[in-house]
């Protein structure tokens, strides 16, 4: 039996590494107004964690969180499996009830904390290369810290894109050919360099199709579970994902990409267990496929459950 919660504020809660966190209004209105979002993968026993059960109805039980303490209480086995965990929602569940033992503790958030900022995807765009021929090697992300250097990248790179270490669904992402000014692109870089520290950049891609495959990490070990492939705008923003069955999608992506998705998967699985030690969950890793067959097969990293994951059709 499971408590199931959809909370996509995490990432921004991850940024902030702190155990007080309220997330910014658009979010919070897309959590409410998607709490029974876990119906999608919900078994029949598992229960739904939600802000307020007024109006709602579903086929599952449904508890707010001034009962979880009760709740943790009358079910013992209860596994917890929010969308993605961070610090501010382990204060949140400590503050209402739940025992510390049925938590992640401190080292394991930080852990994910580390892992989610986007530089985790240069050690994984490394090792690619490392492990494929040359006109299958990716561009590397670059970390920008200062905003000279962000302003140097930009003039260098025409098309680039600049992106927050720690954000999600194009959230946190700027495409510099989207009607950005060199003004625009160096406030934004400054606001995100003070509240984050750095911006990653990224060299401009001709973008075909975006894919992500979806995992699971247990016990040190990473099992594949599909792909999957969504929409995205001009700046990069997540807009749904395309229903298709896994044989029909991968003969997709073979189409397109000069490297098979056989062969994709089998490398991602080495490098993936080889850089997520001490990580214990869902994820999924978004890849581009550009012009000319060339893929990008670890543009972000994304240590929660995913939109891709409710999508799979076998």
């Amino acid at each position: 039996m499971k408590l199931l919660l959809f909370n996509p504020e995490t990432e921004y809660a991850l940024a902030s590494g702190a155990s007080f966190y309220t997330p910014p209004a658009r979010v919070e209105k897309l959590r409410f107004d998607m709490q029974l979002l876990p119906e999608a993968w919900a078994e029949p026993e598992d229960i739904i964690l939600v802000d307020d059960v007024t109006h709602l109805k579903s086929q599952f039980k449904l508890v707010q969180w001034d009962y979880l303490g009760d709740l943790m209480g009358e079910h013992p086995d209860l596994i917890i499996e929010p969308w993605g965990w961070n610090q501010a929602l382990v204060r949140k569940m400590l503050d209402h009830g739940v025992p510390a033992d049925r938590l992640p503790d401190s080292k394991v958030i930080s852990r994910i904390r580390e892992l989610a900022h986007r530089r985790t995807t240069v050690q994984l765009a490394s090792l690619w290369n490392e492990k494929v021929e040359g006109c299958f090697q990716t561009d590397l992300p670059v970390e920008l810290t200062s905003i000279e250097s962000c302003m140097d990248f930009y003039r260098e790179n025409p098309g680039c894109w600049l992106k927050a270490p720690w954000s999600s669904s194009g959230r946190g992402v700027i495409n510099t050919s989207a009607d950005m000014t060199p003004e625009l692109v160096e406030q934004w870089c400054r606001g995100i360099i003070r509240r984050q520290g750095s911006v990653m950049g990224e060299t401009g891609a001709d973008r075909v199709a975006d894919y992500a495959t979806e995992w699971r990490m247990q016990h040190g070990k990473v099992e594949y579970l599909g792909l999957s492939s969504f929409s995205t705008s001009n700046r990069g923003k997540y807009i749904s994902n395309n229903s298709m069955n896994q044989a029909s999608m991968r003969a997709k992506f073979d189409s397109q990409s000069k490297l098979d998705i056989a062969t994709v998967i089998s490398i991602q699985k080495m490098i993936l267990e080889h850089v997520l030690t001490g990580y214990e969950g869902l994820f999924g890793v978004d890849m581009i496929v550009e012009g000319g067959g060339k893929l990008r097969p670890f543009v972000e990293v994304n240590l929660r459950r995913t939109m891709g994951m409710i999508h799979i059709i076998p």
